[in-house]
Protein backbone atom coordinates (compact mmCIF):
# COMPACT_ATOMS: atom_id res chain seq x y z
CA UNK A 1 0.00 0.00 0.00
CA UNK A 2 1.11 3.64 -0.81
CA UNK A 3 2.21 6.09 2.12
CA UNK A 4 -0.35 8.78 0.80
CA UNK A 5 0.75 10.69 4.56
CA UNK A 6 4.04 10.39 3.71
CA UNK A 7 3.60 11.84 -0.14
CA UNK A 8 1.89 14.59 1.15
CA UNK A 9 4.43 15.15 3.95
CA UNK A 10 7.28 15.03 1.59
CA UNK A 11 5.61 17.30 -0.91
CA UNK A 12 6.97 20.45 -0.06
CA UNK A 13 10.42 19.48 -0.66
CA UNK A 14 9.32 18.41 -4.30
CA UNK A 15 7.36 21.31 -5.04
CA UNK A 16 10.58 23.65 -4.54
CA UNK A 17 12.70 21.06 -6.39
CA UNK A 18 9.89 20.91 -9.11
CA UNK A 19 10.12 24.91 -8.93
CA UNK A 20 13.97 24.83 -9.41
CA UNK A 21 13.39 22.63 -12.26
CA UNK A 22 11.24 25.05 -14.03
CA UNK A 23 14.00 27.96 -13.76
CA UNK A 24 16.36 25.92 -14.90
CA UNK A 25 14.12 24.83 -17.98
CA UNK A 26 12.89 28.05 -18.89
CA UNK A 27 16.17 29.56 -19.10
CA UNK A 28 17.76 26.75 -21.23
CA UNK A 29 15.14 27.07 -23.27
CA UNK A 30 14.99 30.95 -23.86
CA UNK A 31 18.93 30.50 -24.40
CA UNK A 32 19.07 27.14 -26.60
CA UNK A 33 17.17 29.30 -29.02
CA UNK A 34 18.77 32.04 -28.88
CA UNK A 35 22.25 30.67 -29.51
CA UNK A 36 20.74 28.47 -31.65
CA UNK A 37 19.44 31.25 -34.06
CA UNK A 38 22.68 33.05 -33.69
CA UNK A 39 25.01 30.61 -34.49
CA UNK A 40 22.64 29.46 -37.17
CA UNK A 41 23.32 32.75 -38.61
CA UNK A 42 26.88 32.49 -38.51
CA UNK A 43 27.05 28.46 -39.88
CA UNK A 44 24.63 30.26 -42.92
CA UNK A 45 26.29 33.49 -43.55
CA UNK A 46 29.49 33.57 -42.07
CA UNK A 47 33.12 32.97 -43.39
CA UNK A 48 34.47 29.84 -44.07
CA UNK A 49 36.30 29.74 -40.56
CA UNK A 50 33.04 31.01 -39.02
CA UNK A 51 31.47 27.67 -40.27
CA UNK A 52 33.60 25.78 -39.12
CA UNK A 53 33.52 26.88 -35.84
CA UNK A 54 30.51 26.18 -35.86
CA UNK A 55 29.94 22.51 -37.67
CA UNK A 56 32.43 21.68 -34.85
CA UNK A 57 30.66 22.92 -32.27
CA UNK A 58 27.62 20.99 -33.76
CA UNK A 59 29.29 17.61 -34.15
CA UNK A 60 30.58 18.49 -30.13
CA UNK A 61 27.83 19.24 -29.04
CA UNK A 62 25.64 16.07 -30.67
CA UNK A 63 27.99 13.83 -30.37
CA UNK A 64 28.93 14.24 -26.57
CA UNK A 65 26.86 13.39 -23.24
CA UNK A 66 25.09 15.84 -21.77
CA UNK A 67 26.70 14.04 -18.49
CA UNK A 68 30.02 14.89 -20.02
CA UNK A 69 29.22 18.83 -20.96
CA UNK A 70 27.72 19.50 -17.39
CA UNK A 71 31.23 18.19 -16.11
CA UNK A 72 33.55 20.45 -18.66
CA UNK A 73 31.46 23.36 -18.16
CA UNK A 74 31.72 23.00 -14.07
CA UNK A 75 35.41 21.92 -13.82
CA UNK A 76 37.04 23.50 -16.93
CA UNK A 77 35.33 27.46 -16.35
CA UNK A 78 37.07 28.13 -13.13
CA UNK A 79 40.51 26.76 -14.56
CA UNK A 80 39.92 29.90 -16.67
CA UNK A 81 39.17 32.51 -14.12
CA UNK A 82 35.08 32.09 -15.08
CA UNK A 83 33.46 30.60 -11.55
CA UNK A 84 29.90 30.21 -11.72
CA UNK A 85 27.22 28.80 -9.10
CA UNK A 86 26.03 25.31 -9.76
CA UNK A 87 22.59 26.18 -11.33
CA UNK A 88 24.24 28.75 -13.35
CA UNK A 89 26.32 25.86 -14.83
CA UNK A 90 24.05 23.77 -15.42
CA UNK A 91 22.08 26.28 -17.32
CA UNK A 92 24.79 27.20 -19.10
CA UNK A 93 25.84 23.38 -19.69
CA UNK A 94 22.23 22.34 -21.16
CA UNK A 95 22.03 25.41 -23.38
CA UNK A 96 24.84 24.44 -24.94
CA UNK A 97 23.53 21.40 -25.82
CA UNK A 98 20.34 22.28 -27.06
CA UNK A 99 21.51 25.06 -29.06
CA UNK A 100 23.74 22.15 -30.92
CA UNK A 101 20.56 20.92 -31.75
CA UNK A 102 18.75 23.71 -32.22
CA UNK A 103 21.38 24.58 -35.26
CA UNK A 104 20.15 21.80 -37.44
CA UNK A 105 16.88 22.25 -36.39
CA UNK A 106 16.87 25.77 -37.75
CA UNK A 107 19.27 25.33 -40.73
CA UNK A 108 17.33 22.21 -42.34
CA UNK A 109 14.03 24.22 -41.88
CA UNK A 110 15.65 27.26 -43.56
CA UNK A 111 16.79 24.93 -46.50
CA UNK A 112 13.50 23.95 -47.39
CA UNK A 113 12.66 27.36 -47.73
CA UNK A 114 14.51 27.79 -51.75
CA UNK A 115 16.08 30.39 -52.93
CA UNK A 116 12.94 32.22 -54.03
CA UNK A 117 13.05 33.62 -50.46
CA UNK A 118 16.21 35.28 -50.50
CA UNK A 119 16.17 36.67 -53.83
CA UNK A 120 13.11 38.25 -53.30
CA UNK A 121 14.55 39.92 -50.26
CA UNK A 122 18.18 41.21 -51.56
CA UNK A 123 15.62 42.72 -54.89
CA UNK A 124 13.82 44.35 -51.92
CA UNK A 125 17.49 45.92 -50.57
CA UNK A 126 17.47 44.01 -47.71
CA UNK A 127 20.82 42.85 -46.27
CA UNK A 128 21.56 39.02 -45.75
CA UNK A 129 21.61 39.96 -41.95
CA UNK A 130 18.17 41.36 -42.14
CA UNK A 131 16.96 38.60 -44.96
CA UNK A 132 18.23 35.71 -42.16
CA UNK A 133 16.69 36.93 -39.11
CA UNK A 134 13.18 39.05 -40.56
CA UNK A 135 12.47 36.45 -43.33
CA UNK A 136 14.27 33.65 -43.29
CA UNK A 137 14.21 32.69 -39.15
CA UNK A 138 10.65 33.37 -38.26
CA UNK A 139 9.32 30.66 -41.43
CA UNK A 140 11.93 28.03 -40.43
CA UNK A 141 10.65 28.38 -36.41
CA UNK A 142 7.31 27.88 -37.59
CA UNK A 143 8.23 24.39 -39.39
CA UNK A 144 11.03 23.73 -36.39
CA UNK A 145 8.43 23.76 -33.66
CA UNK A 146 7.84 19.73 -33.39
CA UNK A 147 11.32 18.73 -33.77
CA UNK A 148 12.34 21.39 -31.69
CA UNK A 149 10.13 20.74 -29.26
CA UNK A 150 11.16 17.63 -29.12
CA UNK A 151 14.49 18.16 -28.78
CA UNK A 152 14.06 20.87 -25.76
CA UNK A 153 12.11 18.39 -23.86
CA UNK A 154 14.83 16.03 -24.18
CA UNK A 155 17.34 18.62 -22.90
CA UNK A 156 14.83 19.43 -19.83
CA UNK A 157 14.89 15.60 -19.10
CA UNK A 158 18.69 16.14 -19.03
CA UNK A 159 18.47 18.32 -16.02
CA UNK A 160 18.24 15.29 -13.85
CA UNK A 161 22.07 14.65 -14.74
CA UNK A 162 22.43 18.35 -12.38
CA UNK A 163 21.94 15.93 -9.41
CA UNK A 164 25.75 15.38 -10.07
CA UNK A 165 27.07 18.93 -9.19
CA UNK A 166 24.80 19.14 -6.14
CA UNK A 167 21.49 21.25 -7.93
CA UNK A 168 18.47 20.92 -5.87
CA UNK A 169 16.35 20.22 -8.94
CA UNK A 170 13.62 17.25 -8.92
CA UNK A 171 15.99 14.12 -9.18
CA UNK A 172 18.30 15.28 -6.61
CA UNK A 173 15.81 16.20 -3.78
CA UNK A 174 14.53 12.86 -4.90
CA UNK A 175 17.14 10.96 -4.03
CA UNK A 176 18.10 12.61 -1.25
CA UNK A 177 14.51 11.96 0.05
CA UNK A 178 14.69 8.02 -0.47
CA UNK A 179 18.28 8.49 1.07
CA UNK A 180 16.82 9.89 4.49
CA UNK A 181 13.54 8.18 4.57
CA UNK A 182 14.46 4.61 2.66
CA UNK A 183 11.12 5.08 0.92
CA UNK A 184 11.15 4.60 -3.39
CA UNK A 185 7.62 3.85 -4.67
CA UNK A 186 6.24 7.10 -3.32
CA UNK A 187 8.81 9.20 -4.25
CA UNK A 188 9.47 7.47 -7.68
CA UNK A 189 5.77 8.42 -8.74
CA UNK A 190 6.01 12.09 -7.11
CA UNK A 191 8.98 12.55 -9.22
CA UNK A 192 7.21 11.35 -12.75
CA UNK A 193 4.31 13.05 -12.04
CA UNK A 194 6.02 16.23 -11.92
CA UNK A 195 8.68 15.66 -14.75
CA UNK A 196 5.39 14.82 -16.58
CA UNK A 197 3.91 18.03 -15.77
CA UNK A 198 6.74 20.23 -16.58
CA UNK A 199 7.31 18.15 -20.20
CA UNK A 200 3.74 18.03 -21.12
CA UNK A 201 3.23 21.83 -20.05
CA UNK A 202 5.75 22.29 -22.65
CA UNK A 203 4.05 20.03 -25.59
CA UNK A 204 0.93 21.48 -25.01
CA UNK A 205 2.20 24.99 -25.56
CA UNK A 206 4.35 23.97 -28.31
CA UNK A 207 0.70 22.13 -30.18
CA UNK A 208 -1.40 25.48 -28.82
CA UNK A 209 1.35 27.82 -30.43
CA UNK A 210 1.37 25.77 -33.49
CA UNK A 211 -2.09 25.65 -34.11
CA UNK A 212 -2.35 29.38 -33.74
CA UNK A 213 0.71 29.95 -35.99
CA UNK A 214 -1.11 27.82 -38.78
CA UNK A 215 -4.84 29.66 -37.93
Amino acid sequence: MLDFEFMLRIAPDMLAALWMTVRISLLVVLLSIFLGAVLTALRMLGGRLARGAVVAFVEFTRGVPPLVHISIVYFLLPEIGVVLTEFWTGVVALSLVGAGYTVEIFRGSIETLGRGQSDAARALGLSSLHTFFLILLPQAARRSLPPLTNELANVIKASSLLSVISVNELTKVANDLIFVHFVVIEVLIQLTLLYMIVVGTLMAFSRWLEARLQS
